[in-house]
């Protein structure tokens, strides 16, 4: 059976029955579990139409990209829908928003068929706060033309922007403070986690998130497992009540397999899947 035949059988609602849908982010509005292909990229690599069906298969709605895997852009769009997922976002480094790549940029979603892209992996300097103002000010330029092409945009955080500390407060403290309204945080947790930082605390201190987040395991396994740091029982409500609309499941210890993201699949499953209505504060 072809992706196609098996989407088609099963019925998008069957499919997305796989995954718990009861963590909502407010009145009717659900969060909703992707996939970010960068931690599945080998196998993405070796046939990426396939991996595409297989993430659906598991009840995933969409994904985050940053890779088109040897498909040129408008092809790879049309093999994320054919698969019956949503291509909500691409993600590229921050140099792709400098001039005149933006107008690339642009392009690229343009012919994705997406209309949000996430700026991931900065790492400035811990000594020269100037570093930071710079990638500062190239996201807030580049908002504005997105916004005007009827775009919009966000930045990532890694474990960087939680260890290092500008005028006494952690860089991402200090790139909130100075990015413009229309970049979003791409918040995720994990890496936070990583640095030493309490998600749970920042997501307090910074209510109003951006409509993505990660899910990446704090640790080398899957969602959930025992190595894993965060403390995602607690995070992924957070993360809902902040206003995040897409949630995407990123393990990356092993980019070969997709033996983490299915355990990732079944602990969410697992968590926020109950008839305790305690716990019914969540989605995948």
């Amino acid at each position: 059976m072809t992706r196609r035949e098996f989407i088609k059988a099963v019925g998008a609602a069957a499919v997305a029955a796989l995954m718990p849908h009861e963590v909502f982010a407010s009145e009717g509005q659900r969060l909703h579990y992707g996939v970010q292909l960068h931690g599945i990229r080998g196998v993405c690599a070796k046939d990426v139409r396939g991996t595409l069906a297989a993430i659906r298969a598991m009840g995933f709605e969409g994904v985050e990209a940053g890779n088109f895997f040897g498909l040129e852009p408008k092809a790879f769009g049309e093999a994320v829908r054919e698969a019956g997922l949503e291509l909500v976002a691409l993600q590229l480094y921050p140099y792709s928003l400098t001039e005149p790549q933006i107008h690339d940029t642009i392009r690229l979603c343009r012919e994705t068929g997406t209309k949000r892209l996430n700026a991931a992996w900065f790492k400035g300097s811990a000594e020269n706060k100037a570093d930071w103002q710079l990638a500062v000010n190239v996201l807030n330029h580049a908002a504005e033309v997105f916004a005007r092409e009827g775009l919009s945009l966000g930045y990532h955080n890694h474990d960087q922007e939680f260890s290092i500390r500008l005028e006494g407060v952690t860089a991402m403290e200090w790139m909130r403070t100075h990015l413009s309204p229309m970049v979003a945080l791409e918040f995720d947790p994990g890496w936070a986690a990583l640095a030493g930082v309490d998600p749970l605390a920042f997501i307090a201190a910074h209510p109003n998130l951006g409509p993505d987040a990660h899910l990446t395991p704090a640790g080398d396994c899957a969602l959930g497992a025992a190595q894993d740091r965060a403390d995602w029982r607690r995070i992924i409500p957070a993360l809902a009540a902040s206003g995040v609309e897409w949630a995407f499941v990123k393990p990356l210890a092993h980019p070969d397999s997709l033996a983490d993201l299915e355990a990732s699949r079944k602990w969410l499953e697992k968590s926020f899947t109950t008839d305790n209505e305690a716990q019914t504060k969540g989605t995948i």
